[in-house]
């Protein structure tokens, strides 16, 4: 049900980038105006974060998922009905607004229903669901716009995510124990200590338990909100967690807002085949996601170096990324170029469930909170992207200038994601201080 929500959420934020030429035929507007309507979900995004997150860990992920899948709905149906402009950008404004608290609520969840040595894995379906929501917004959208019209196809996935807030609403509980569907054994698997956690680099500072910090005198846990935000933005790890955000989502967003329009400007490509060739970068998206999960457990379980499976992977998958992005630069066809892409995004990928986990490391039971700092981060880099694509767009036409510039500009965004990891250390708690005897 957690992956349903991710999938819903893609759905409706990223089907405007498949509909985003027919949108500017149809309401007048020009590339710098449409960069602000793209950009619009995420300047809503960005405001909520923390205060979804906090809402989320006070009452609980089956009402505030519930509540904000119905609220992402009814500003989807009110795009729908957009007659201009300013219509437009606030309805995905309210809409990006709706959303914001989604993942922060989500990784909470996560937390509780996962033990630490599955929340790799957890953390890949989760964000793996992702890009399928926006695979499927991109083939879907384009088939739907002949036989409804991008209006139409917005209210069907207004509908959709009605459906999926009234079945999760029935089905899921805040914990396993509130369940009738888990039974003993399932709910001693969920809260076991895992036995990796004697091979970890630090293992006084394990987040799952944080209780244990109470008996470790060299160590203060924070408590108070305004503690918490202070001792996060003390940390280095915490840094490194937002700037590698910014850059991720920044790289990102190109694929569910200019891409098609890149490849129908830049390459001459029809809108429908610009539709279908989107899909292949976000679908190396999914696949890199559900195996970056795997791959981070496995590597946590065999090394016990928390730091290798979160940072290396990371720094890794980010900066072979940058490589295959430049990469595309060198070749002509645009299905070349695209599966030069696809193939960066999929090693970036890689990098998604490196970032759930670490987050869930660092933070502890502030996970919620922990991961909407880094999520509002990251969404001040999905909110630049779309306008800055918009004004570089708008001076390449402008100029006749050349279009490798627009991937110039991602793999060094990739590039500094990369770098950034570096500086991240899981091993070290955000929100866990030590003290002097």
């Amino acid at each position: 049900m957690l992956a349903g929500a991710a999938i819903v959420s893609y759905l409706t934020r990223a089907s405007i980038s498949t509909a985003a030429t027919t949108i500017q035929a149809d309401l007048q507007l020009d590339a710098v105006q449409m960069g602000y309507v793209l950009g619009g979900f995420f300047m809503g995004y960005i405001w909520l974060q923390i205060p979804g997150g906090w809402l989320g860990g006070r009452i609980g992920a089956r009402i505030t998922l519930t509540t904000f899948a119905l609220l992402w709905s009814l500003m989807t149906l009110a795009s729908a009905l957009a007659p201009s402009y300013e219509v437009l950008r606030w309805s995905r404004i309210a809409m990006g607004a709706a959303q914001a608290g989604l993942f922060a609520v989500i990784i909470k969840a996560l937390a509780d229903w996962f033990p630490e040595s599955r929340r790799g894995t957890a953390g890949a379906v989760i964000t793996g669901s992702m890009s399928v929501g926006a695979v499927i917004a991109s083939g879907l959208t384009v088939r739907l716009l002949d036989p409804l019209g991008w209006r139409g196809a917005f209210e069907v996935y207004a509908l959709v995510g009605v459906v999926w807030a009234v079945a999760f609403a029935l089905w899921f509980r805040n914990t396993p124990a509130e369940h009738s569907g888990v039974n003993l054994a399932e709910l001693k698997l969920i809260r076991e200590v895992a036995p990796i956690r004697s091979r970890l680099h630090d293992p006084e500072l394990d987040l799952a338990d944080v209780a244990t910090h109470a008996k470790d005198k060299s160590t203060v846990e924070v408590t108070s909100f305004g503690a918490v935000l202070m001792s996060m933005a003390l940390s280095v790890s915490m840094w490194a967690l937002c700037i590698q955000a910014f850059f991720r989502a920044f790289g990102y967003a190109l694929f569910i807002t200019w891409f098609p329009a890149y490849l129908e400007q830049g390459f001459g490509v029809a809108t429908s085949r610009a539709g279908d060739l989107s899909m292949l970068p976000l679908a190396g998206v999914v696949v890199g996601s559900f195996l970056g999960g795997p791959v981070v457990d496995v590597i946590l379980v065999r090394t016990g170096s928390r730091w290798l499976s979160r940072s290396g992977v990371a720094a890794f998958s980010l900066g072979t990324c940058a490589l295959a992005t430049l990469a595309a630069t060198f070749v002509n066809n645009p299905l070349a170029a695209v599966a030069m892409l696809s193939l960066g995004a999929l090693l970036s990928g890689l990098a998604s469930p490196t970032t759930w986990a670490a987050t869930m490391d660092i933070s502890g039971r502030h996970t919620a909170l922990g991961f909407a700092i880094m999520n509002m981060s990251g969404n001040i880099g999905a909110i630049a992207c779309p306008i800055a694509v918009g004004y570089l767009i708008a001076h390449i036409r402008a100029t006749n200038g050349n279009w490798d510039w627009v991937l110039y500009m991602f793999a060094a965004i990739y590039l500094a994601g990369s770098i950034a990891w570096l500086f991240l250390n899981p091993n070290q708690s955000a929100v866990v201080r030590r003290v002097r005897a």
